[in-house]
């Protein structure tokens, strides 16, 4: 529950955070802000998550102990890869290079992806050494910090920039407030070493590459929107973009946290097959935490968006977020449903080509449609980019599993959904919004853990009952 606390309490804030700024700062400003707040979200993908992704294989409480140089190795390569960063960045301002982005938000980005990687970075290494107190503390610090500073320099100066800026020192206040925490007790000496480093490159730049294109298919949407319809309408995409885009990937985590740990367990104590086939049954937990959420936030939009989100924006962010959901679902299944196939494995080339047919699909819908562009097409885009490269994975990772996720249970997952939507559908537009929301959550969410419970998927029934007979008879 420590570990994750966190990542509840961080949905709720990024919800409160993307609405706010969306408030304090308008239409257009956010559409400026959101191109930013995407290339930092780039930034960090393609130049430092690879060593992300290092400390969560490779480094470990064992590792800690046996192979010191491990952490050595990765926290020499990412200041190399800041400072390199820092350099090209240098160069390019100097040489008047146009970026695009007024010369001070270009560089208050480039910050934001080097605080968001530090950040990350630390984050798995506490995740790797099972430190879930210091997670929960960087996640809730981070998140705290940001929704202050980022919310208040929005209503103080309207600025874009001061606003990122915001979201930088709220990254670099929660990796300093436990840093010690996190830091080796015998760091090694030494330079760095060519072999780890060939093995981090190896295992985790393909995971990096395909990434990278799908952080990139955001801020190119933005950046064609802008370019066509002006800053205002990218805000517009952007603000429905954004919350799907930090809630579905935090579900996303969430589920990953809790079941990845089994996997890794499972493979290093009886075996691969056995740790793929418990991949196969976690399948089935994936879609059915990630479909109601999917489903149920479409079918509250219209109260949703009449409660929360600010007018000037109201209209069309339930129109692009309509259009977006399927992608965000996307992205939470691949995740945290099929991305362990390919972990466990190291079979990360395959997500190179996912993610390449997915930018091919994105563009091809953009710009193959005679006439000018409308908004919602890049909505569109943008979804069926990430649910073809969905399916480029689901085809590959379904393969190489020695079992399918049962049938039954996706079926039953299935009619759990229908039933909570047209429980959901009937309530639409029938009250005032303050009422109408809680109770399509309340309503809706009971029954879809009725049908869910009484199919017994993931036997979640049997294991209540197991709990409640073991409480009652340690009560006797």
């Amino acid at each position: 529950m420590t570990v994750l606390l966190p990542f509840i309490v961080n949905a709720g804030l990024n919800f409160v955070l993307g609405l706010l700024v969306a408030l304090f700062l308008g239409p257009e400003a956010f559409g400026l802000y959101a191109i930013g707040a995407a290339a930092v979200v780039l930034i960090n993908t393609a130049l430092l998550d690879w060593l992300k992704l290092s400390v969560v294989r490779f480094y470990s409480l064992g590792t800690r102990e046996s192979d010191p140089g491990i952490r050595a190795t990765l926290d020499l390569l990412f200041l190399g890869v800041t400072l390199s960063l820092c350099a090209l960045l240098a160069a390019a301002l100097l040489a008047g290079i146009d970026a695009g982005l007024p010369a001070v938000l270009l560089m208050v980005s480039v910050a934001g992806g080097i605080a968001a990687g530090w950040f990350d970075y630390h984050a798995a290494i506490a995740r790797a050494r099972f430190l879930d107190a210091a997670y929960a503390r960087l996640v809730l610090v981070r998140s705290i910090a940001a929704l202050l500073l980022m919310v208040f320099g929005a209503w103080l100066t309207r600025d874009p920039t001061i606003v990122l800026l915001g979201g930088v020192l709220s990254a670099v206040a929660a990796v300093l407030a436990n840093r010690r925490r996190l830091a080796d007790g015998k760091p090694a000496p030494g330079a760095l070493r060519t072999d780890l480093m060939r093995s981090f490159a190896r295992y985790a730049l393909p995971l990096v590459a395909s990434n990278a294109v799908y952080a990139a298919i955001p801020l190119l949407n933005r950046a064609i929107l802008a370019e066509s319809h002006g800053f205002a309408e990218a805000g517009y995409f952007s603000l429905a973009s954004d919350i799907g885009l930090r809630l579905f990937p935090v579900l996303a985590s969430m589920l990953e946290i809790v079941l990845l740990r089994e996997v890794i367990r499972l493979d290093e104590t009886r075996g691969r097959v056995a740790a793929q086939k418990r991949i196969a049954r976690n399948m089935v937990v994936v879609v059915a935490c990630v479909l109601p959420v999917a489903l149920g936030f479409w079918l509250v939009l219209p109260s949703f968006e009449r409660l929360f989100v600010p007018a000037s924006f109201r209209g069309h962010f339930a129109g692009h977020m309509a259009l977006l959901l399927p992608g965000f679902a996307a992205i939470a299944l691949f995740q945290a449903g099929l991305a362990p196939v390919f972990l466990l494995a190291k079979r990360t080339l395959v997500a190179i080509l996912a993610s390449l047919v997915g930018l091919a699909v994105n563009l091809a819908i953009i710009l193959a449609l005679p006439g000018a562009l409308a908004p919602v097409t890049v909505s569109v885009a943008q979804s069926a980019a990430y649910l073809c490269a969905l399916l480029v994975m689901a085809v590959f990772a379904l393969r190489a599993l020695p079992v399918l996720p049962p049938l039954r249970e996706i079926m039953c997952i299935l009619a759990a959904g229908a039933a909570m939507g047209l429980t959901l559908w009937l309530l639409r537009d029938a009250l005032p919004a303050a009422l109408e929301l809680p109770l399509q959550i309340g309503l809706g969410g009971l029954v879809y853990a009725g049908v869910i419970l009484t199919c017994d998927v993931g036997r979640w029934r049997t294991g209540l009952k197991l709990r409640w007979l073991a409480r009652r008879s340690a009560r006797r």
